[in-house]
């Protein structure tokens, strides 16, 4: 989709789009119908993400806000409220059949407990894990994930702490990826999620599809960025700030297929990659040498082959004393004294 339509969307959506906007919208939908597909799935995903930062609401008060959106408070029938009746239309139609069992569904939930499913995999492996409804996680290294049996509620949710890539089946019911205080909702696309509790960071990278990245303020989820394919959003946890940017999504998710692609990567980074994937533990005599940034890519490499390649471009040395490296400045060679 291009940049220009994707904006106008999203301002139709948060009801900021202007007359000329919404003209432009409205050529461009019926310029043909893969536009129009277009236009209902981001819709959709949109949906999907308000539906999980407000889950109350009732399918009267849908209709009422889209309503009284329609008529504005002067109701006045023009050719530009005409439009807006016609695009409401699309996007009521898309929530008004979920909407009316949601008191039903929210009683039965609150008597039925909450059954979990929980994932754990240790360092220097990635395994592949099957969810209910058949979308498929690749999990990394050191990661875990928590899920919902049977996904029965409103959505499918699922809670990660580490690395994994969701190849998520497209239902109504929104899936969604919670880490820290980042969620990722989606319908069904595929994406990658690194969110160790360690890093203090949440990087979500889009394959396929759609996804809209939440994130909690001050007690309450907003939406802070809509990702489309090979968009990436790296997010601190701590401070709240975040980087977004074009990315190539495959290269990202090579450690699925034991590949890995470092750009511009810090070389404590990549040491922790290497420690997820190769079960190994990744040190530096100095902490200032893991600044050090590189960029290099690998592709079903044994351990001591990255090694020697790391050690090259850094220009630094390291030892090896067991299941233990230590990155050193040259001719150096380093150790722990820590048992």
């Amino acid at each position: 989709m291009e940049e220009h339509s994707y904006r106008l969307i999203i301002e139709y959506f948060e009801k900021t789009i202007s007359d000329e906007g919404l003209t432009q919208l409205q050529d461009w939908i019926e310029e043909n119908p893969e536009n129009q597909a277009q236009f209902i799935e981001t819709i959709q995903i949109l949906e999907a993400s308000r539906a999980y930062v407000n889950q109350n609401l009732n399918q009267q008060k849908s209709w009422n806000s889209i309503q009284s959106y329609i008529d504005g408070p002067q109701k006045v029938r023009s050719l530009r409220v005409l439009k807006y009746r016609w695009l409401a239309v699309a996007a009521l139609l898309l929530t008004v059949c979920t909407t009316g069992l949601i008191w039903y569904k929210q009683i039965l939930n609150a008597i039925m407990p909450i059954e979990y499913a929980e994932v754990s995999n240790v360092n220097g492996r990635h395994i592949k894990i099957q969810l209910p409804d058949s979308s498929v996680v690749y999990l990394s290294g050191g990661s875990k994930i928590k899920y919902v049996k049977y996904f029965k509620g409103d959505k499918r949710d699922v809670y990660l702490n580490g690395e994994a890539f969701f190849d998520v089946v497209h239902k109504t019911k929104p899936f969604v990826v919670t880490s820290s205080e980042i969620s990722t909702v989606v319908l069904g696309t595929s994406f990658n999620v690194k969110a160790y509790n360690g890093d203090k960071k949440v990087t979500v990278t889009v394959q396929s599809g759609k996804v809209g990245v939440m994130a909690k303020v001050n007690g309450q989820n907003k939406l802070v960025k809509y990702l489309t394919p090979n968009e990436q959003i790296e997010i601190n946890t701590l401070n709240g700030l975040y980087a977004f940017g074009k990315t190539d999504a495959s290269a990202v998710s090579s450690w699925i297929s034991n590949g890995f692609n470092f750009y511009n990567t810090s070389l404590k980074d990549i040491a922790a990659s290497l420690e997820h994937h190769y079960g190994v533990q990744i040190d530096f005599t100095d902490a200032e040498l893991g600044h050090i940034k590189l960029t290099t890519k690998f592709n079903n490499a044994p351990l001591p082959q990255v090694m020697e390649t790391l050690s090259e471009l850094s220009g630094l040395a390291y030892t090896q004393k067991g299941n233990q490296f230590f990155f050193t400045n040259t001719d150096q060679k380093g150790g722990s004294i820590m048992r």
